[in-house]
């Protein structure tokens, strides 16, 4: 774990100038938050890369949910949020999907259950994977508010704030995540809910996070 997260934490995703090459070189520049959700994805994640029921493939997910905290940390930056509100962003982010992983742990079918089966599983993956997700963060003791941002991360419209809050951060990220590589997609094309920029007064924000995420794929790709 500890060679996986220096692997991470040297990348240029995190824009480190210079190599870092301890732990405590990484809690200093990172802070304990972000270590810790990094440590807490990859010992969710670690058994990826087979195929699961419901269509899961755990090693796809970890690149997805990474690649999620990483927009919700580059968007909580550009809209200069608190640095506590910036760490719950990446942290958020690297779990949103967490219910996915529930659904991953499952047995694979049978030899008496059929295709339809698994097809059944499927969707009750993508209906059922936010709140299954949130109830397990929910005995876990996690905050609230986070507990709700992945409850509802496909339906901000839902939550109980009527602001620019976690729920609709992660919203946001996820979608920006899902459509990468389009050229400069709009709200509709992002798939975020009809109004929802607007009623936040956030419509002219969109470019400014997707420059900020096309700046993490060009230093990735230069990696």
């Amino acid at each position: 774990m500890t060679a996986n997260l220096m692997k991470l934490v040297n990348s240029a995703f995190f824009g480190s100038r210079r190599p870092i090459s301890s732990v405590e070189r990484a809690l200093a520049y990172l802070g304990l938050d972000t270590v810790a959700a990094l440590a807490l994805g990859h010992s969710l994640f670690q058994n990826g890369g087979s195929s699961r029921p419901g269509g899961v493939n755990l090693e796809s997910l970890w690149q997805h949910s990474l690649r999620t905290a990483m927009a919700a940390r580059a968007i909580a930056l550009v809209e200069k949020l608190p640095t506590a509100r910036v760490e719950e962003a990446f942290l958020t982010g690297m779990l949103h999907d967490i219910g996915r992983v529930v659904y991953a742990t499952r047995s694979h079918l049978t030899p008496g259950e059929s295709a339809g089966s698994n097809e059944d599983t499927v969707e009750q993956v993508n209906r059922h994977h936010a709140e299954v997700g949130a109830y397990l963060l929910g005995l876990w003791g996690f905050p609230s508010h986070i507990v709700a941002a992945v409850a509802l991360h496909h339906t901000p419209i839902h939550r109980a704030d009527s602001g620019f809050d976690l729920t609709v951060l992660i919203n946001i990220a996820d979608r920006l995540t899902h459509a990468h590589g389009g050229e400069s997609p709009g709200a509709a094309e992002l798939g975020i809910e009809s109004g929802l920029l607007e009623s936040l007064g956030l419509s002219n924000h969109l470019p400014q996070w997707l420059a900020a995420l096309a700046v993490l794929d060009s230093e990735q790709d230069a990696a």
